[in-house]
């Protein structure tokens, strides 16, 4: 049976965000303004300065184009409305290194945008290079997982012969090279694809929260031991990253810090923009910077999910801060009974109770009384060695300049866009052992354009002051160039 039934249709009428901006006496005011501000410059998130200023702009600009003011209020009353909790056009929350709010689009309005950019007129439907995608997804999911051995390398030596028929006709001199019609539809497909992948990172956001939210909840209700519970937050840190969302973010994730693949992806980028189609197709170059597109993204969506794990850990401190609170509070209720009591003893034996087990007093006349030491006689004479302590090691401290790891990182950033520390220790070899490894770390965390990822392990050798070589395993730890813009 279709889900698409009267009851689920009312439902999503009434509750989805999509549908009531769609509903809104302001509807093309705020799309066009969503679109304007973050879609048109693939910009992930806007801070509160940022989006009050673009969205005073644009207001000015739209009654300008009216004879009275069809837009009264003022920005700021109107970023209001898209995030209160009747609405929620927007999601306001504050970053990590920042005390001003920041704003992006949810998942809903980013579907939203998508579907009704999908609307527009195109020049013509990009039918062949679609059905093309289709049949060569068919084709790997067959060959991955319904043909035999035999029937893999026979289909693989078709392949060959296939490519060999393509060599022979290149050194004919045949054109086999696209027309303007396929650049134009193999550039559409792409850039739709790239717009539904920024796209994606919200929900993928999204879902991670959900995940977050869950995980608290089954904590804040759960009556065990800190232990019990910090196993819990184990075992749901490793359903996040195991789980079908987990597993293809962090597989796209991989490909994104190949430094190879992402060099790859640029050289290509720049090499269609050199074509003519292209050009008059796309003459705002939005691809352009999708590189530094897919890393932004991807590195928040991979912050907050460690964010994520990070607010649950600080959640079961603050869980265990509340329990020694209340003991805290118990021990003062008794004092301030002692203190009552100490000038008006009891008339009864029990006067007070303290709910559990019962308590083990141990008073000073309990205690054992002192008893002297007896006197040893040694039989032999004590003698007195002289030993020889080497100082030398303590005035040939290793000293390590942070100054002159933090320029060698830089260096490096100008010629590449992101390297590791293995990579750095090839170029530029560490030469005073641990201390200079412990420098490289510390720069790291301090870093803003520098993370540790963990899970993935870096294997390489390093020397010491003396010469002598000794082999790292580490989390990886990755430095990136800073985008600016």
């Amino acid at each position: 049976m279709s889900s698409m039934t009267y009851q689920y249709l009312t439902t999503l009428k009434n509750n989805h965000t999509a549908l009531q901006i769609l509903n809104a006496d302001n509807f093309a005011m705020i799309v066009s303004f969503f679109d304007y501000a973050f879609k048109s410059n693939q910009i992930q998130s806007l801070k509160e300065s940022e989006i009050i200023s673009k969205l005073d702009d644009y207001l000015y600009a739209l009654n300008q184009s009216f004879d009275e003011a069809k837009f009264p209020k003022t920005a700021k009353s109107y970023l209001d409305d898209f995030t209160n909790q009747k609405s929620h056009y927007l999601r306001k929350y504050y970053g990590y290194d920042s005390d001003e709010p920041v704003y992006e689009l949810t998942p809903d309005v980013e579907k939203l945008l998508t579907w009704l950019n999908s609307l527009q007129k195109q020049e013509f439907i990009a039918t062949e290079s679609k059905l093309k995608i289709i049949m060569n997804l068919l084709k790997e999911l067959e060959f991955e997982t319904n043909l035999s051995n035999e029937e893999r390398i026979k289909q693989l030596e078709n392949e060959k012969r296939d490519i060999d028929r393509q060599i022979k006709a290149i050194k004919n001199r045949q054109d086999l090279r696209f027309d303007d019609r396929k650049i134009k539809e193999q550039f559409m497909q792409i850039e739709r694809n790239s717009s539904e992948l920024l796209s994606d990172f919200r929900e993928i956001e999204h879902n991670f929260r959900t995940l977050n939210q869950e995980a608290k909840g089954a904590i804040a209700n759960a009556d065990s031991s800190k232990g019990k519970v910090l196993e819990t937050i184990f075992e749901i840190e490793e359903s996040i990253r195991n789980s079908n969302q987990g597993q293809s973010f962090y597989a796209f994730w991989d490909f994104l810090m190949d430094v190879r693949q992402i060099e790859h992806l640029d050289t290509l980028l720049n090499n269609i923009y050199e074509l003519k189609p292209i050009q008059e197709m796309d003459r705002d170059r939005k691809l352009e910077n999708l590189k530094y597109s897919l890393l932004s993204g991807g590195e928040k969506s991979h912050k907050v999910l460690s964010k994520l794990i990070e607010q649950l850990r600080r959640f079961i401190d603050d869980k265990t801060w509340v329990e020694s609170r209340r003991i805290l509070e118990l021990a003062q209720s008794i004092e301030k009974k002692a203190m009552e009591l100490k000038d008006k003893p009891p008339a009864k034996r029990d006067f007070f109770s303290i709910n559990g087990v019962k308590i083990v007093v141990d008073s000073i006349a309990s205690k054992r009384l002192f008893v002297p030491k007896s006197e040893e006689n040694f039989s032999h004479e004590i003698k007195e060695d002289i030993v020889e302590v080497d100082l030398t090691k303590l005035y040939s401290q290793v000293y390590v300049d942070e100054m002159v790891l933090r320029q060698n990182i830089k260096k490096i950033l100008q010629q590449k866009s992101q390297f590791t520390l293995q990579e750095l220790n090839k170029i530029l070899p560490i030469k005073k052992g641990l201390s200079e490894l412990v420098v490289y770390l510390k720069l790291a965390q301090n870093m803003k354009n520098a993370y540790i990822e963990e899970g993935q392990k870096d294997n390489f050798v390093i020397e010491d002051e003396y010469g002598d070589s000794k082999k790292v395993i580490m989390d990886r730890v990755v430095f990136v160039r800073e985008i600016k813009g």
